[in-house]
């Protein structure tokens, strides 16, 4: 056999760009490989000896003997939560008989915001056209070309009718006249909430960003609930059976075509044959918390020590996001993409409880440790990141003043971003608006630094070389009275001197990562694919557990894109394998 890229990948055991760099450079487990290692040589441990990780492992071995009990569908949903949701009502509708699988307690979602490009609602709100054009090219370029324009292409032109069938299972559904709105409990449970509307500068526009934020994010006031509602939809239409605390071991595979799922029911160890007479859908999640498959296709975040924010737990008490879906894919001979992406985009330094950044990513003036300005702040929260990442000792420190208030409405309507500013004192945890009580807060409790001179703040930042970082703002404040900044080029638009105490200082670290993106290669069907490009009869795939959506980065520009990718995916799926699609 010739020894090609993917041979050698797949003989190791892994696929998947990220860690391919990482074991040839011996970046993440330092292998010390040589031209006379064969790639398929083991080590005593069971490891690769080319320093690759063995994420998938051996499938368990389970017989139709070993079972307690059958249980019989037409489709079989493994994880309940957005994808999952979705996939069962849809399914059900169609008029076939589902089982839900889960290994949680009960539904949990797994976000909030949700991007829907055009469609009804946001015409009711007046929001501006978005072509679908613009949309797929920009996801395309922020992804390297490494994920499928076909995939985004659909999403956008039908989630609208998707969205619209989706919260029709709340009838109490409202939606809100302003990103911000004062809602009680039970009202915040039905709302749906536009976010950055109106928009703050009537005359700004994101077609004049360098990287736009599409209009189109809407945020669930309470997804679960809406999740909820969806999965009682689906048994008002039909045959629709849920068992919880249950784990997907192993998937059933005959002829090449997945046929059921092997369930393990964790209340007594029992194991249960499910049949799916026509389609399994794994909507199982990401893998964030596996280290063995963090290790082959993200090395770079375990070798950095970034930390992951997940808060679902199965009924054993573990992670949910273990790459369950993934492997059981794989061991039924699904191939899965090169190039996955860890989702880490910045909110800003020095969070508070409530997860909100100081100021936000707002592109104020940003000094890395030797005291030198380093990129153009104005930039998303994932390049954002991504610069930090570069810095020395990823340390970093977002410089403002007193004029803050006056300056955030210039700065665009994105994710992350404070561009609303509120006389009120409480803000109500809204992303994008903050009021002098947040910052006086931050300032309090040390998440923030503040001087009535430059000299003072300086002072302050361990660390810093403030002789430099003086001559720094000195030259910044001289570019931003030219109105031209010739250094790196930021809008003259957002060039705002410090000039006015009191002054402010924010430290911006790596930010945590939400989740990850890679999975069994799929399309715009939710088909999952062998690696010689057919089609796995029978199997689909949806949520973060779908390949080829993203890679290399998160498209930060369509906010709320992984919600809705899982909603409507999971559509998508539940009614394509409902008719053998």
């Amino acid at each position: 056999m010739e020894l090609t890229r993917r041979n050698f990948l797949k003989s190791a055991g892994i696929i998947g760009a990220g860690a391919a760099i990482a074991g040839i450079s011996g970046c993440a487990n330092d292998p010390k490989t040589t031209d006379s290692t064969p790639a398929t040589q083991q080590s005593e441990t069971g490891t690769p000896a080319n320093g690759m990780v063995d994420w998938k492992g051996e499938p368990p071995t389970i017989a139709d003997s070993d079972c307690t009990e059958t249980l019989e569908a037409d489709v079989v949903v493994v994880g309940l939560s957005d994808a999952g949701c979705s996939a069962v009502r849809a399914a059900a509708e169609e008029g076939v008989s589902v089982i839900g699988i889960e290994k949680s307690e009960g539904i949990m979602a797994a976000g909030s915001q949700c991007t829907v490009i055009g469609g009804p609602l946001n015409e009711k709100l007046g929001r501006p056209e978005v072509t679908t054009e613009e949309v797929v090219r920009q996801l395309q370029i922020e992804t390297g070309y490494r994920s499928k324009a076909s995939i985004m292409e659909r999403f956008v032109k039908e989630m609208p009718d998707v969205f619209e069938w989706f919260i029709q299972a709340d009838p109490d559904i409202t939606l809100a006249d302003t990103c911000f709105p004062k809602l009680t409990d039970d009202e915040k449970v039905h709302a749906l909430i536009p976010e950055r509307y109106p928009e703050p500068d009537p005359e700004w526009s994101f077609r004049n960003e360098s990287i736009p934020t599409f209009p189109g994010t809407f945020t669930f006031g309470n997804l679960t609930n809406m999740l909820k509602l969806n999965v009682e939809k689906a048994k008002e239409a039909g045959d629709v059976e849920t068992y919880f605390g249950h784990f997907a071991e192993k998937l059933i595979m005959e002829d090449g075509k997945c046929v059921g799922v092997y369930v393990r029911r964790a209340e007594d160890g029992a194991l249960i044959r499910v049949n799916a007479k026509n389609g399994v859908i794994l909507a199982t999640g990401d893998y964030s918390s596996n280290p063995d498959m963090m290790k082959a296709f993200l090395p770079e975040v375990v070798e950095h020590g970034f930390e992951m924010l997940w808060l679902k737990k199965d009924v054993e008490g573990n992670p949910t996001n273990v790459g369950d879906g993934h492997k059981m894919a794989a061991w039924a001979g699904a191939r899965i993409q090169d190039y996955h992406c860890p989702s880490m985009h910045h909110m800003g330094g020095g969070a508070g409880a409530d997860g909100r950044g100081v100021m936000g990513i707002n592109g104020y003036l940003n000094l890395n440790l030797t005291g030198k300005r380093f990129m153009n702040e104005d930039l998303p929260g994932q390049q954002i990141e991504n610069q930090i990442e570069l810095q020395p000792q990823m340390t970093t420190y977002q410089f403002f003043d007193s004029k803050w208030p006056e300056q955030c409405s210039k700065f665009p309507a994105a994710h992350g971003v404070v561009c609303y500013y509120s006389e009120e004192d409480d803000t109500g945890g809204y992303i994008n608006q903050r009021s002098q009580a947040d910052l006086d807060a931050a300032v309090q409790e040390g998440r923030a630094l503040t001087s009535d001179t430059i000299e003072g703040l300086l002072a302050q930042i361990e660390g810093m070389d403030a002789s430099v970082a003086q001559d720094s703002i000195k030259r910044y404040n001289e570019l931003c009275h030219a109105g031209a900044d010739e250094d790196f080029h930021k809008p003259a638009r957002r060039l705002f001197p410090l000039e006015n105490p009191p002054y402010y200082a924010v430290k911006f670290k790596p930010c945590l990562m939400i989740t990850c993106h890679g999975g069994p290669s799929s399309d715009e069907n939710a088909h999952t694919y062998t690696e010689s490009g057919d089609i796995i009869q029978g199997l689909y795939v949806a949520g973060n557990t779908m390949g080829d959506r993203f890679a290399m980065q998160k498209p930060i520009s369509i906010c709320g894109v992984s919600v809705g990718y899982a909603l409507f995916y999971g559509c998508i799926a539940g009614r394509n394998a409902a008719h053998c699609i």
